[in-house]
């Protein structure tokens, strides 16, 4: 019987894999049927540079080599293993998820490896985002009122609403406003609101106002995305609060608890939610896309 044993790159090839199928290709010349593999196995004694290890000869099933220069591959099962010689073993790779396959053609170069890329792309396919330039999302960026009453009204599907006569119901955005079509339907389907008189004039505008150009809070969008949702309100037994800078007298406290209890809300590990902080626009299409999907 022709015994050919494994070259060193081969042996030191076998890490340890508890109960693991090695498989080991090699090149043998024609001859026997029979060859066999040479492995370490863990115990007293050794040679070829390793510490204490001994060396058994198992014989491989018989299998033909038709030719010299052709190679064959053989199994065998290895509980366990120890190194050979001063090789160093391959550092260990382990994958990362990969990035699943856009529904659509996705035009965004800065949302690759964004945790809200999945929220992102949804929306984008479904037309209720847009970038800030061809190829830009602007993940970290703001967004304002008047570009969420898009996002909200087109993400969740909403009838749309025209005034009779182009009228308008808020002094700040006038029929020729890119977002008139939409803040006029999310307000007359009672998911969008305006500002009351002293909130107006703070910002200088009039009586009754939307500030479609200033960013939206993550308090605001919240409350936005629940009444989008309908969801049923949720209110903490006992007036208890989950965050820890939403009391139960916060104006938003009710929306931010149950899109928290619905699952599409969380706060940050500090255990606070920042109501009152302007939301980037990748966590408004996190947001969006969970009031979307979650019933």
């Amino acid at each position: 019987m022709s015994k050919t044993r494994l070259a060193p790159t081969f042996r030191t090839a076998l890490l340890e894999v508890a109960a693991a199928l090695v498989v080991v290709s090699t090149t043998l010349a024609a001859g026997s049927a029979n060859y066999a593999i040479n492995w370490a196995q863990i115990g007293a004694g050794g040679s070829e540079g390793a510490q204490s290890v001994s060396y058994r000869l198992d014989t491989t099933i018989g299998q033909g080599i038709a030719g010299s220069g052709q190679s064959a591959n053989y199994h065998a099962y290895l509980g366990y293993r120890q190194a050979f010689g001063a090789a160093t073993p391959a550092p260990t790779f382990t994958p990362g998820p990969p990035t699943p396959t856009p529904p659509c053609p996705v035009p965004f170069v800065d949302i690759n490896g964004n945790v809200f890329y999945g929220a992102i792309v949804y929306l984008y396919c479904h037309g209720a985002v847009n970038g800030t330039d061809p190829t830009h999302y602007s993940p970290a960026g703001t967004s304002t009122r008047g570009q969420f009453a898009k996002v909200v009204v087109l993400g969740f599907g909403e009838t749309f609403y025209t005034p009779n006569g182009g009228t308008q119901d808020f002094t700040d955005v006038a029929p020729g406003y890119f977002a008139y079509l939409y803040i006029e339907t999310g307000f007359h389907n009672g998911i969008l609101s305006g500002f009351d008189q002293a909130g107006c004039t703070a910002h200088g505008a009039i009586y009754p106002c939307y500030l479609p150009n200033i960013p939206i809070t993550r308090g605001q969008l919240t409350k936005l995305v629940v009444g989008a949702a309908h969801y049923p309100y949720y209110t903490p037994t006992g007036g208890t609060q989950t965050f820890s800078d939403v009391p139960p007298t916060n104006v938003f406290f009710v929306s931010i608890e149950t899109a928290h209890y619905k699952g599409v809300i969380n706060g940050y590990p500090d255990g606070t939610f920042r109501p009152n902080n302007n939301i980037r626009r990748d966590e408004m299409a996190q947001i969006v896309y969970k009031g979307v999907t979650t019933p």
